[in-house]
Formats: structure tokens, sequence, C-alpha cells
């Protein structure tokens, strides 16, 4: 077992096989990555920074609050941000007001994850067929 310092200050235990030059070629390697605990942490600390913008992004558009789980809310303003932003790359500037109006009756974060593959027109279709024009 070779213990190695990750990058992010971690020390693990692996099991390293091979010749000497190769088992130093993986230690150096995994010292220069951060440890898998840390690197998940980052990576849920991005992506929670990323659904915090995307829900300020959503808000200066007027869009209203969604309603679910705290986690299913994060992850669908960012849906949602995406959504919006390809619905209006569709239309010209008079119809944009109607697309976010159409798209605001949709507050329930569920709508939104359930409905994620849509894109462009599509978000305002199903949006006007589940919620009326």
């Amino acid at each position: 077992m070779e213990e190695v310092r990750h990058s992010c200050g971690c020390i693990r235990k692996y099991r390293l096989y091979g010749p000497a030059h190769s088992v130093k070629r993986q230690i150096e390697h995994r010292e220069s990555l951060q440890c898998p605990k840390c690197k998940k942490a980052a990576e849920e600390a991005l992506f929670v920074a990323r659904c915090e913008e995307a829900a300020q992004a959503n808000a200066e558009m007027g869009l209203p609050e969604l309603t679910g789980t705290a986690a299913q809310v994060a992850y669908a303003e960012s849906i949602r941000r995406d959504g919006v932003r390809d619905a209006l790359r569709m239309v010209n500037s008079d119809q944009k007001q109607g697309v976010i109006d159409t798209l605001s009756r949709a507050t329930a974060a569920k709508w939104w994850l359930d409905n994620k593959e849509l894109r462009f027109s599509g978000w305002t279709d199903k949006a006007k067929a589940d919620f009326g024009a």
C-alpha cells in the first residue's frame, strides 16, 4: 500500500502495481489530483453556485419562484433559465414578453425536470398545452 498526499492535502492509501518507475508515476499523477471526496465536494459546490446564478437570472427576467423540494428547485432553475433562453432565441423582440408570460405559468420544479429534454419552441408549445394559451 502506497500513501499519496493529494493536492487538496488529504492522504489516502492505494494498492499500486507494476515496476517501481510505474508506481512512482502513478503516485505523482495522483498527487496532482484532488482526492475523490474533495473532488466531489468541489463539483457539488460548483453545481450549487450555478443553480443560484440561474435562480438570480430567472428572477431578473421576472419569472416567479418555483415550487418543490429544495433539490428540485435548485436543478430546475438552471433548466428553466436555459429553456427560456432557448425559447427567446426563436422569436422576434415583440414576441418575447409573450414567451416569458407563457413560461411563467410553469411554476412547479417538477414540470421543468420532466420536460428538460425539450428545446427551442418545444418549451412554449408544451407550456401552452399544459397551462392553456
